[in-house]
């Protein structure tokens, strides 16, 4: 092809159409996915409603719980402001807050970066555009595809909320808040992409956003300044939609802003060129040094941005949410029945204990994306010249399994070491290094699930999926299995209940020894595996 030819609009792509092919493309290849994040926040928020249903069965149980949560600095950390909790739309929206504060924004990030950067990575686009498909068309039906998922979303917490006789208005102004949360992101993703080349990239940018927002909205809500308006997730609980003075511009801060980020996106697609970014990258070295040949220095270059961003992030959650914790144990002596809501142990503990789950949660996360990254060096077909040199599998999937490893547990210690340089000494809990020892005692889990991820890139690579599934379910366990009423065989399905509670209570013995020799198995099963199948499996 002649460089006039090269240069015209058409060949880049900004006035191709294809836009109803691709989106039939992207429903019938990703149906699955969709629904299984439709069904899943839906089903939760549903069980939910039931299990406040049961645990609060009249009007005045309701309002006892919202009198014990109010000015509580730990619920406001972690689940916002309980606006409206003394009905039980209002109570069900307080529980679920955690959950839909993280898995929504992450239901948006990966959505539009599956059908998006990650097919760009893979090959997929470029034979897309070879049918005259336009630069925007894929990026457009992601999106819009995505809009429509978090509008069924919100449909069925709508009727979800009605069913269980929550009033109509309020739970309309509140499913839409959730949806536009979800579309913000979504819409996050779609500007972010047109900078960031590699679709992990464009999660961890995602990411540490949500990070920012959580921290920015727990500051804001805990010290009620102006700090919560830098977070979306404060837009989305600023609607107030359960308290007696809802409010609907918030609703319309966060779709604006979501179109500005979209907008801008789309435009901004067709300025650059297929599997690059807006800005170009930086030439290396003519000759990579003996180090960055290694397969030791190659997964570390791979790995580490990501695992730098989740340590950061750790690190400053354990601070910022380790300085909330002075005013715990007199919140609990002005209001005993606050004591009762956070169970045994002192409250400062049980107070460290609910933010050490939170780092364990973001190990976790380091995990879940690494694997994935790990995958994506397979699907893209990088990871054959590399094995072409004589590299050998297993130590090759054993590096880049040990780097993951190594770094979900230094975001989990380095995480519980920010939480100690906040958390007051005089509190009546433990401080200091007792906070740190704490968090190592999670390292056999984040060690499990990384096993579990080592297994599934060497026995199912293409279900990478079940990792981030498993991580789900260990964060609903640990911010709702007591309100579900979980039967305690599925509760201890997760390897960070079946642990404890630590510093609140001590954790178990036999838990750590038996996910240590779990998670050495894993790890080796998946070696072997990955040894014995073809490579690379698509």
């Amino acid at each position: 092809m002649n460089r006039s030819a090269a240069a015209t609009p058409t060949s880049r792509g900004g006035r191709r159409g294809g836009f109803g092919s691709v989106l039939a493309l992207q429903l019938r290849t990703g149906w699955v996915r969709l629904l299984v994040w439709i069904v899943s926040l839906v089903g939760v928020y549903a069980a939910t409603l039931s299990a406040i249903s049961n645990l609060y069965p009249d009007d005045a149980a309701l309002e006892s719980y919202g009198a014990t949560l109010d000015g509580d600095p730990t619920v406001a950390a972690i689940n916002g402001t309980p606006y409206g909790a003394t009905d039980l739309g209002g109570v069900a929206a307080n529980e679920y807050a955690f959950i839909a504060a993280i898995a929504v924004p992450l239901m948006g990030l990966f959505l539009v970066v599956a059908q998006t950067r990650a097919q760009e990575e893979s090959g997929l686009l470029e034979l897309l555009r070879s049918r005259s498909i336009g630069a925007r068309a894929p990026w457009l039906a992601a999106f819009l595809v995505t809009v429509v998922a978090f509008l069924a979303v919100g449909l069925g917490i709508f009727a979800a909320a009605l069913a269980g006789g929550v009033d109509a208005g309020a739970v309309g102004l509140y499913a839409l808040s959730i949806s536009a949360l979800g579309i913000f992101f979504a819409a996050l993703a779609t500007f972010v992409g047109q900078f960031v080349r590699r679709g992990s990239g464009v999660t961890s940018v995602g990411v540490g956003v949500l990070g920012m927002a959580f921290v920015t909205r727990a500051i804001g809500d805990v010290n009620d300044d102006g700090w919560k308006w830098l977070s979306p997730l404060a837009w989305q609980q600023e609607t107030r939609p359960f308290d007696t003075d809802p409010r609907w511009w918030p609703l319309a801060l966060t779709l604006g802003v979501a179109a500005v980020l979209a907008v801008a996106g789309l435009v901004l697609v067709a300025r650059r060129d297929l599997g690059a970014s807006l800005f170009a990258a930086r030439p290396g070295p003519a000759r990579a040094g003996g180090f960055a040949r290694s397969s030791f220095g190659l997964a570390l270059r791979s790995h580490a941005p990501s695992i730098v961003a989740w340590v950061l992030g750790a690190l400053l959650v354990g601070v910022a949410f380790g300085s909330f914790g002075d005013d715990v144990e007199e919140m609990v002596e002005a209001n005993p029945q606050l004591g009762e809501l956070l169970g045994t142990g002192g409250a400062s503990d049980q107070y460290t204990a609910v933010v050490l789950l939170l780092v364990a949660l973001m190990a976790l996360g380091v995990v879940g994306q690494g694997v994935g990254r790990v995958r994506a060096e397979e699907s893209s077909g990088r990871i054959e010249p590399v094995l072409a040199r004589g590299t050998s599998r297993m130590p090759w999937l054993g590096l880049q399994g040990g780097v993951v490893a190594v770094g979900g547990v230094l975001t989990l210690v380095l995480g519980g070491f920010g939480l100690s340089l906040s958390t007051p000494s005089d509190g009546g809990g433990s401080a200091g290094w007792d906070v740190v020892l704490a968090s190592i005692d999670y390292v056999p889990a984040v060690l499990a699930v990384a096993g579990l991820g080592v297994l599934v890139l060497g026995l199912l690579p293409r279900t990478t999926w079940l990792v981030w599934l498993v991580v789900a379910y260990i964060a609903l366990v640990g911010m709702l299995g007591g309100t579900l009423d979980l039967p305690d065989w599925a509760m201890s399905l997760s390897p960070l209940y079946a642990i404890g509670q630590v510093p609140a209570e001590s954790a178990s013995g036999w838990a750590v020894v038996w996910l240590s020799v779990i998670a050495v198995v894993l790890f080796v099963g998946g070696l072997v595996a990955f040894r014995e199948r073809d490579v690379p499996r698509t």
